[in-house]
């Protein structure tokens, strides 16, 4: 949005040119003329259009100060904005992490197919992470940024860097419930 530093008026009077009697007369930040529509068929009327230029409409405010406080609004809106997707990032890893203890409370076995889409219910194909896992065999719950089916495959979550498949993980439960990333299934 743009801040104009100052809008220009106009009056405009519509007369019958006949009796001379005002039809409209409107004050605007842009000339337009109000017609009435005749009653009958065939019937034409004479009017007379007078546009006057009324000068700048000032603002009350500044033009500087008007600027900077669409500044601040704007600053305010990214951060409202970028909460948002933070907690929308924390409710999507909590709902993968209960997807993943309903898993562990089924057995462990395929908990693959517990987690879900994050855009649909569609059973998930890749997780996303906040960053790549090179050299490590384990995958920290706070790294997950969202789960993705193959039809939403492109669609990036907030904060996402890497892309692991959901078929090359294993979960279990070694005193404490942990994603293995299984390297042999990774290399095949």
């Amino acid at each position: 949005m743009t801040i104009q530093q100052s809008k220009k008026r106009y009056r405009v009077r519509t007369l019958d040119k006949k009796s001379g009697t005002v039809i409209s007369d409107n004050e605007s930040s842009w000339a337009y003329a109000q017609i009435p529509t005749p009653a009958t068929i065939g019937v034409t009327y004479k009017l007379i259009v007078e546009v006057t230029y009324l000068g700048d409409h000032q603002y009350k405010q500044p033009y500087a100060k008007r600027l900077a406080v669409q500044q601040k609004n704007e600053e305010k809106a990214k951060k409202r904005e970028a909460d948002r997707q933070e907690k929308l990032l924390v409710l999507r890893r909590d709902r993968i992490m209960n997807q993943i203890e309903l898993a562990f409370a089924k057995n462990g076995k395929d908990a693959v197919k517990f987690v879900t889409c994050d855009e649909c219910d569609a059973p998930a194909k890749v997780l996303t992470l906040t960053h790549e896992n090179s050299g490590s065999t384990t995958i920290d719950p706070d790294q997950i940024t969202g789960a993705l089916c193959d039809e939403h495959r492109g669609y990036r979550p907030f904060k996402t860097a890497a892309i692991i498949e959901c078929s090359f993980l294993e979960f279990f439960y070694d005193g404490v419930k942990q994603i293995y990333v299984n390297k042999q299934t990774a290399a095949a």
